[in-house]
């Protein structure tokens, strides 16, 4: 049976346009959102640092400037990007992530940095290096209508004055309940070298 040509180009058509359809419907669904849409808000800044204690091992990782600095509240220049949803429910969920930063482990033991630097000593750094962080938190403006979780996570590298590098890994996870208090679920440094 012979299909008429008006017939056979209306099939081709209708493919191209439906080709055509997809194409713009997978377009749609990849690009990216934009940076404000009411619902969600992205902003880069700068003034975040990530700092853990792990006291188990006695150790301090601090993200950022070294002490000198970051104890004074200066040099605190690494960019970090932020999103900020507000859900129907009305909490709002927080999310950051810091590309790169400086990262300074220290002895637990011998007093926190800031501590030595204001008793005139020099705190001398165990290991430094550079490492990325993200964190998350389910209610940023501590509404109290459910139970704050929120923490952070930083990975990176780390070198010792022999120039041995060790691979660090630090999180810690927090809650603040629905009755105001606040507790320190579990808070870690890893360093595998």
């Amino acid at each position: 049976m012979m299909i008429p040509a008006f017939r056979r180009r209306r099939r081709r058509f209708a493919f191209a346009g439906a080709t055509l359809a997809l194409l713009l419907t997978a377009s749609l669904a990849i690009a990216a959102p934009p940076d404000s849409s009411g619902v969600v808000i992205r902003y880069t800044d700068v003034g975040f640092a990530a700092g853990y204690v792990d006291e188990k091992d006695g150790l301090i990782a601090l993200g950022g400037p070294p002490p000198e600095e970051g104890c004074l509240g200066e040099g605190f220049d690494d960019p970090a990007q932020f999103m900020d949803v507000q859900t129907p429910a009305g909490p709002v969920l927080g999310k950051v992530h810091q590309a790169v930063a400086e990262v300074f482990v220290y002895d637990l033991t011998s007093g926190h940095p800031c501590e030595i630097l204001e008793a005139g000593g020099t705190p001398i750094p165990l290991y430094s290096g550079t490492w990325r962080t993200v964190g998350n938190d389910n209610d940023l403006n501590v509404t109290l209508t459910r139970t704050n979780s929120f923490g952070f996570r930083s990975t990176g590298w780390v070198e010792d004055a022999d120039g041995d590098v060790c691979r660090i890994t630090a999180h810690v996870r927090l809650l603040i309940t629905r009755q105001e208090e606040f507790r320190v679920v579990n808070e870690g440094i890893t360093l595998a070298c």
